[in-house]
C-alpha cells in the first residue's frame, strides 16, 4: 500500500470530521459538508480499486453464503422505535446489525437502475463509505474506525463489497446488491455473526416480497401511539407530507393487525411504549424471538459498538447509551384539531386493534376528510 495515497485520505478525513456536527443536526448538511463527504469517499474508492477485492477464503465464502440466509429486518414507520430496537440489537456477538438504515427497497433498488451497469458498484459502494462515516449527521461518526498511516478500515470495507459483489448470486428482482454491502460490512465488524439485521423504516411494505425472496428472513415491527408517531414527525420535518406520512402509518397499522393474528413465528410485535417502560421484558422477547442468548448488552443501545443517543430526538442533555422512560422525554402534542381529526378518519379501528384509542370520529366526517385528502 502506497502512503501517499492513504496521506490524501487522512487529510480529507480530517477535513471532514471537522465538518461533522457536534450535536444531531437539525436541518439539511451543508453543501460544504456535503463536498467533503463526497471528495473523501471518492479517494477511499480509488484507492479500493488500485488495491483490487479483498481475497475471500473458502471459509469466508461458506460463513458468508451461510449468513446471507438469515436476515433480520426492523420495519416501521419513522420515529415509532426502529432505531432503540436496532441500537439495542448492535453489539449481539451473533448478530451483524448494519449501522445505517438499510433503504435498498425503498429508496437504492430504483436509484441503482438508473445507473450505468459499469457504475452501480462504485456509487453504492461511496454511498455507504459516507454512511459509515456519518450515519444520520449526529455523533457517533467513524463507525470504522479512523484511518492511520498503515491502514484504512475503508478501503477494506471497499474492497470487501467489490469481493462479494462478485460471490453474491446475481438473480434479478433480488436484493443481491444490498447483501454484498451487508457482507463487507460484517467482514469488516463481525466475522462471528450468524444473524443480519437491516433497520429501514416502512420496509413493511415490502414484506411479502422479502418473505418470498428470504423466506427465513425474521421481522420485528415496532408500532407506538400514531399521535406521539405524527406529533414527533411534524416537530422533526418542518416540510412533512401529512398525507404520505398518515397513508405510511395506516400501512404499517394493517401490517401489525394482519401478521398478529397468523401467529407467524417469523414476525414480532413490538410496542415502543413496553420497550421503554419495561425494557427487561421485551427484551427478553427480541432473544427469544431471534434464538439469541440473552446478555446484558441487549440493554445499552450502541452503534457500531459505539454508545448511540438515547430514543429522543428532542431532548438534547440526554445521556448517550441509555433508554428514557416515557416521562423522561414527554413532548408537547404538535397536531392540530383537522391533523387529529385526519389521524383518526385514517387509521379508523386499526389503532384501536393495535392497542392504541384515537379520538371517535363521526361517519359521515371522516368520509368527507378522506375523500377531501385523498386518504
Amino acid at each position: 500500500m502506497q502512503n501517499s495515497d492513504l496521506s490524501k485520505i487522512i487529510e480529507a478525513e480530517c477535513s471532514l470530521n471537522k465538518l461533522l456536527p457536534v450535536r444531531r443536526l437539525q436541518q439539511s448538511p451543508s453543501g460544504e459538508l456535503i463536498a467533503s463527504a463526497a471528495q473523501w469517499s471518492q479517494l477511499v474508492w480509488a484507492e479500493a480499486e488500485r488495491q483490487g477485492p479483498m481475497p475471500l477464503s473458502r471459509d469466508e465464502l461458506k460463513w458468508g453464503f451461510d449468513l446471507a440466509r438469515r436476515p433480520v429486518f426492523v420495519c416501521g414507520v419513522h420515529r415509532s422505535g426502529t432505531t432503540l430496537v436496532r441500537n439495542l440489537l448492535d453489539c449481539h456477538p451473533k448478530l451483524a446489525v448494519l449501522p445505517s438504515e438499510g433503504t435498498y427497497y425503498t429508496n437504492l433498488e430504483q436509484k441503482l437502475k438508473t445507473l450505468p451497469a459499469d457504475y452501480r458498484l462504485a456509487f453504492l459502494g461511496m454511498e455507504w463509505l459516507r454512511r459509515l462515516a456519518n450515519p444520520i449527521n449526529q455523533p457517533p461518526y467513524w463507525l470504522l474506525g479512523r484511518s492511520t498511516i498503515e491502514n484504512s478500515p475503508y478501503v477494506d470495507f471497499a474492497r470487501y463489497l467489490m469481493a462479494w459483489w462478485n460471490e453474491v448470486s446475481h438473480d434479478e428482482g433480488t436484493q443481491w446488491r444490498h447483501t454484498a454491502v451487508l457482507l463487507a460490512y460484517a467482514s469488516c465488524f463481525n466475522g462471528d455473526a450468524e444473524m443480519w439485521v437491516d433497520k429501514t423504516p416502512t420496509n413493511e411494505r415490502f414484506l411479502q416480497r422479502i418473505w418470498q425472496e428470504m423466506p427465513n428472513a425474521k421481522i420485528i415491527l415496532p408500532v407506538r401511539n400514531p399521535i406521539a408517531v405524527l406529533s414527533s414527525r411534524k416537530k422533526m420535518e418542518p416540510g412533512l407530507n401529512l398525507r404520505q406520512a398518515l397513508l405510511d402509518l395506516r400501512m404499517s397499522f394493517k401490517v401489525a393487525v394482519e401478521q398478529s393474528k397468523t401467529n407467524d413465528p417469523r414476525f414480532l410485535l413490538v410496542r415502543y411504549e413496553e420497550l421503554s417502560e419495561q425494557p427487561d421484558t421485551v427484551i427478553q422477547q427480541l432473544a427469544s424471538f431471534l434464538e439469541i442468548e440473552y446478555s446484558d448488552i441487549l440493554n445499552i443501545p450502541t452503534v457500531a459498538g459505539m454508545l448511540a443517543g438515547a430514543n429522543s430526538s428532542f431532548k438534547q442533555d440526554a445521556a448517550p447509551g441509555q433508554i428514557l422512560k416515557q416521562n423522561e422525554h414527554e413532548q408537547s402534542r404538535e397536531l392540530s384539531e383537522i391533523e387529529l381529526a385526519l389521524l383518526s378518519a385514517c387509521l379508523g379501528k386499526l389503532a384501536g386493534k393495535a392497542g392504541y384509542e384515537l379520538p371517535g370520529i363521526g361517519f359521515l366526517r371522516k368520509f368527507y376528510l378522506k375523500t377531501k385528502y385523498r386518504l
